[in-house]
């Protein structure tokens, strides 16, 4: 059945009106699709719509959307009245923050970085007793009788020790070590205070073994042809846990090599390209410093490495090869060349291998590296009576962990919020004079502190920008061809071109200009190798700023202070810190921040690091440190300074 022609008509009430609907155009279809949406939602729930906003929102009874009922107070608790004195709470309530500087005595403004410190929990103790200049403990020997002829050595190396090194007389830990390794060919564990001059202590009887076996076949031979050369294979093994330090282990050891240019030493350390390494181990070489890694590398992959005639084998740093979990490899290694070793051809050559243990401390676990690579090992020290000229009695362990005598400490309690300021204005102090302190290094504990730090103290200021404009505006036409060409003929260093060296603009001032240099192991090997060098060539005042990768057996020359920000996780890691400075006798200072409350015990063991409980280690206050290193007003504010107080109104 047809439905064509069929009408159906339906009764519409008439209160009902109804409202045409408006066609959405333009924009997208997804634009079109979300008004419509929208559209829909608010016809369905008129009430909802018209609370958002718009008319709906001025009605009586109204509020803001509130979907989850919660209860909301409707008056907020009163702020906290400013005083002379400070912040005033208010019915026990806690302390609150207002935004904006506050007016302090006089009208001054006082930053919020100044107020609600928490104090340090010990009180600063007043010592007026006076302190005698306490005698160097690390220094070389001043009697005079003792000298490196006397020891052992022989007369070509102790001549080129005295004219090309400038050493006259052995330290104490040197005259104990030369003379016992050159009588007994057996394993030994040198253990001395940091900065005493243990590299030289296995360096010395090494060169003079080799240099004993390179004597000339026939005594009438004019040719003065020798039974040691490149060909004759590697004789000894120097193990470093870190690369800086195998770095310095080479320059010193290449410097004792240039009177007897026959003996051959190289390197082999992580960041370095094997094939060079390679090729430099097919050449020859008789004398190898290395770090633990490497070694383990090249023992199972080259070939060219022949280690049967290895007959010394120094492990430095023994307890920071321990703890950067380097025990594996040395087990491998001490494994390899037992396994490796064979009666070598030419005369002189011990028939086994002598390993020298050297380390700072005695811990458990440089014990353990004992067990592993010592067989009957003779325990080296420094004679008391060398050291102080006063015989210590004391037979406890801690008694080797001693710092230098002529290293004066010091320490600061200081918070949180206060940290960045203080070390400022305790830099700013520091190089306030030109020619006070000439190098200083700064210990935080990670790369990025490091990499925060350097770019706060090398930005430049607004003023510094503009003159710097200025200046290159006028000029810009004025170089001369000769400036150009001198311009064309520096040529950056990888230190330059990776940003590690920077003028300190934050404590730098005009009379006395302060570069600054970072360093931390996420750096480059080649950019470490160039800032480090960098550093230490330096002759104008500087400041390094670091992590522990500096921290173990550098001798860095004219350092005069080190700051540790952050402190050392351990007392032996702190000890080898401040060895930075204070070596060989030199005089040096160290200062360490310290937060209120737990690290404040941190005290006591910077106390048994000397030999007279801590007399000499004296404490600075946050005020006293602003007020020298900014100057101006510095009024104690509820337990914390006021810096940089000013009238208002002043810039």
């Amino acid at each position: 059945m047809a439905d064509d022609g069929m009408l159906m008509n339906f009764a519409i009430p008439s209160e009902v009106s109804i409202k045409p609907q408006t066609k959405i155009k333009g924009g997208s279809w997804r634009d079109r699709l979300s008004v419509k949406k929208i559209a829909e939602s608010r016809a369905a729930n008129p009430k909802r719509a018209g609370g958002e906003g718009g008319e709906g929102g001025d009605r009586e009874g109204s509020g803001p959307r509130n979907p989850n009922r919660i209860q909301v107070s409707g008056t907020r608790p009163a702020k906290r009245q400013r005083t002379d004195g400070g912040f005033q709470e208010r019915d026990g309530q806690g302390q609150g923050h207002s935004k904006g500087p506050k007016k302090g005595q006089g009208g001054s403004i006082v930053s919020s970085l100044f107020s609600k410190n928490p104090r340090p929990r010990n009180a600063v103790e007043q010592n007026d007793e006076p302190m005698e200049d306490a005698k160097p403990t690390n220094a070389p020997l001043i009697d005079g009788l003792d000298t490196f002829t006397n020891l052992g050595l022989s007369p070509t190396l102790a001549a080129h020790l005295l004219t090309k090194l400038e050493l006259k007389v052995p330290t104490a830990i040197q005259k104990a070590s030369i003379s016992q390794l050159l009588k007994e060919e057996a394993d030994a564990f040198i253990q001395a205070e940091t900065g005493s001059g243990k590299t030289l202590a296995y360096l010395l009887p090494l060169v003079q073994r080799i240099m004993a076996l390179s004597r000339a076949k026939n005594e009438g031979d004019a040719k003065g042809d020798t039974n040691v050369h490149r060909d004759s294979g590697l004789f000894a093994i120097i193990l470093a846990p870190t690369r800086e330090l195998c770095k310095q282990i080479s320059i010193v050891l290449e410097g004792l090599l240039r009177c007897a240019h026959w003996i051959v030493a190289g390197t082999v350390i992580g960041g370095e390209k094997k094939k060079s390494e390679k090729a430099r181990l097919r050449k020859g070489l008789n004398i190898l410093v290395a770090t633990p890694g490497r070694l383990a590398d090249h023992l199972e992959n080259t070939q060219a490495l022949d280690v049967s005639n290895v007959r010394w084998l120094v492990l430095d740093e023994g307890d920071r090869l321990m703890e950067l979990g380097f025990e594996k490899e040395l087990q491998g290694i001490i494994s390899k060349l037992d396994a490796r070793q064979r009666p070598s051809r030419i005369p002189g050559v011990p028939a086994k291998r002598a390993t020298i243990l050297c380390s700072a401390t005695l811990k458990m676990n440089v014990q353990k590296l004992g067990e592993i690579s010592l067989k009957d090992a003779v325990h080296i020290k420094a004679d008391p009576d060398d050291e102080d000229g006063e015989t210590n009695e004391d037979k406890d362990e801690d008694a080797a962990f001693r710092v230098p005598a002529q290293l004066k400490q010091s320490y600061a309690i200081v918070a949180a919020k206060l940290r960045l300021v203080t070390l400022t204005a305790f830099m700013k102090r520091t190089f306030m004079r030109k020619g006070s302190v000439m190098k200083a290094i700064v210990f935080v504990s990670c790369a990025d502190s490091v990499n925060f730090h350097f770019e706060v103290f090398t930005r430049k200021l607004a003023e510094q920008l503009e003159g710097e404009k200025q200046d290159n505006a006028s000029d810009s036409g004025s170089d001369s061809e000769d400036e150009k060409e001198n311009k064309k003929e520096e040529k950056p260093t990888p230190a330059t071109t990776h940003g590690t060296v920077a003028p300190a603009t934050a404590f730098s001032n005009p009379s006395n200009a302060v570069t600054i240099y970072k360093l931390h192991g996420s750096l480059p090997q080649h950019v470490r190798t160039s800032t480090l060098t960098s550093f230490a060539k330096n002759r104008d005042p500087s400041v390094l700023i670091c992590t522990d990768v500096a921290s173990r057996g550098l001798d860095l020359p004219n350092v005069d202070l080190v700051v540790e920000y952050d402190p050392a996780f351990s007392a032996d890691e702190h000890l080898h810190r401040i060895g930075r400075t204070a070596r060989l006798g030199r005089d040096g200072r160290a200062h360490i921040f310290l937060l209120p409350g737990c690290e404040e015990n941190y005290v006591d063991i910077l106390k048994r690091g000397y030999r007279d409980g801590g007399k000499a280690l004296s404490r600075s206050t946050t005020d006293d440190i602003l007020k020298r290193g900014f100057g101006g007003n510095v009024e104690s504010q509820t337990g914390a300074g006021a810096l940089g107080a000013r009238e208002p109104g002043v810039p």
